[in-house]
């Protein structure tokens, strides 16, 4: 088996979470090593209790591991580990990094800024509303959005970033990839994973537990660059992924609230002890030290009061993640010499920049 297969049996074995995965691997040196270990060694792994072992020992047929990787691949779920490349960096540096991800869709572009939207399940109409205004406002300047696809903030955020053309958001989940939960979201589920993904640390299959919350915040937080809490209560799922973020040494950016309303006493709090308060999106864009003349939305709105209709269309269509002439064509139903004839009109007016082989961008 490859190295690969060896990671993907070792995270698939029930309640062996990253810690025992550490001492494990701190010990036998690689998957490889545990999988061909005898049961004896298993003896000088002190956080491991008999049942951990005998979980070990029971799934150890190379067959049946190659069977559930392709079974698992053909349901379209993905699986990274921390050995491969394309296994978030700034995930690697967090205190008890999961080991492996299983993901449906992608894994967030390294390349690309990303912040994470938090705050209450049971949230306002206000905080809805706001929630999914910084997350479409976010994905039109090109920042990845990340949040948990629970109810009330974390889904409002995200289908603000969904409202965005190519807004890229990603779900961290407290069940297996497999499980949309809550179940109401499925159409966002599955838009996610043509326009970002859905992720988890736990195998597919995993039921929604209370104490997976917790655990997957600190991945929510561990991906982003920055935290946006929307509003928090004191010991809330919000807070303690501000406090993750904090500890893994990001940027923490908050809407003030009432002092009388409890649904904000956290978010206060966190601006009391040195969160940078908020109002608008280019203050998280300043935060992050992406120093633009004006965001997107901004230069978009006054853009499109000088265009013709046809500029108007093609405009609406890029952002700054530049995006192939041929999906252009695809997304605006114009023909391939319009549209040229389109962002050429758009690059003379300074809006629009090539960013070569026939990939255009909007210009700040």
């Amino acid at each position: 088996m490859k190295d690969k297969l060896y990671a993907f049996w070792l995270c698939n074995i029930p309640g062996i979470g990253c810690r025992k995965i550490e001492a494990l691997l701190q010990y036998f040196g690689s998957p490889k090593g545990i999988f061909e270990a005898n049961q004896n060694h298993f003896d000088a792994i002190q956080n491991l209790n008999q049942k951990d072992k005998e979980k070990i020992f029971w799934n150890r047929k190379e067959e049946n591991v190659i069977q559930q990787y392709h079974e698992t691949k053909q349901k379209g779920i993905r699986f990274c580990y921390q050995a491969e490349e394309d296994f978030p960096e700034n995930l690697k540096q967090i205190p008890d990094a999961p080991y492996g991800l299983f993901y449906k869709g992608n894994l967030p572009k390294k390349e690309m800024p990303a912040v994470a939207i938090v705050g209450a399940r049971q949230a306002s109409y206000e905080a809805r509303q706001l929630a999914q205004k910084f997350g479409k406002e976010l994905a039109e300047n090109g920042i990845q959005v990340i949040s948990g696809m629970a109810r009330g903030v974390d889904i409002s955020a995200q289908r603000g970033a969904l409202e965005t053309v190519r807004g890229r958001t990603y779900a961290v989940l407290g069940n297996g990839v497999d499980i949309c939960y809550p179940r109401e979201h499925i159409e966002e589920y599955m838009l996610m994973q043509e326009n970002g993904g859905v992720i988890s640390e736990f195998p597919i299959k995993t039921p929604s537990m209370p104490y997976h919350f917790p655990m997957r915040n600190r991945i929510i937080s561990g991906l982003s660059d920055g935290i946006l809490v929307i509003s928090a209560k004191k010991g809330s799922g919000s807070l303690i992924t501000a406090e993750a973020g904090l500890e893994q040494g990001k940027e923490i950016f908050v809407l003030p609230g009432s002092i009388t309303d409890s649904q904000f006493e956290g978010s206060n709090q966190l601006i009391q002890n040195g969160a940078a308060l908020v109002t608008k999106v280019r203050d998280i864009l300043d935060g992050l030290g992406l120093f633009f003349d004006m965001d997107a939305t901004e230069r978009k709105k006054n853009s499109e009061v000088m265009l013709e209709t046809a500029e108007k269309i093609v405009y609406a269509i890029l952002s700054l993640e530049p995006v192939h002439i041929s999906q252009i064509a695809d997304e605006t139903g114009l023909e391939l010499q319009q549209i040229m004839e389109i962002l050429l009109s758009l690059q003379m007016k300074q809006l629009v920049q090539s960013i070569g082989n026939n990939y255009y961008a909007i210009k700040l």
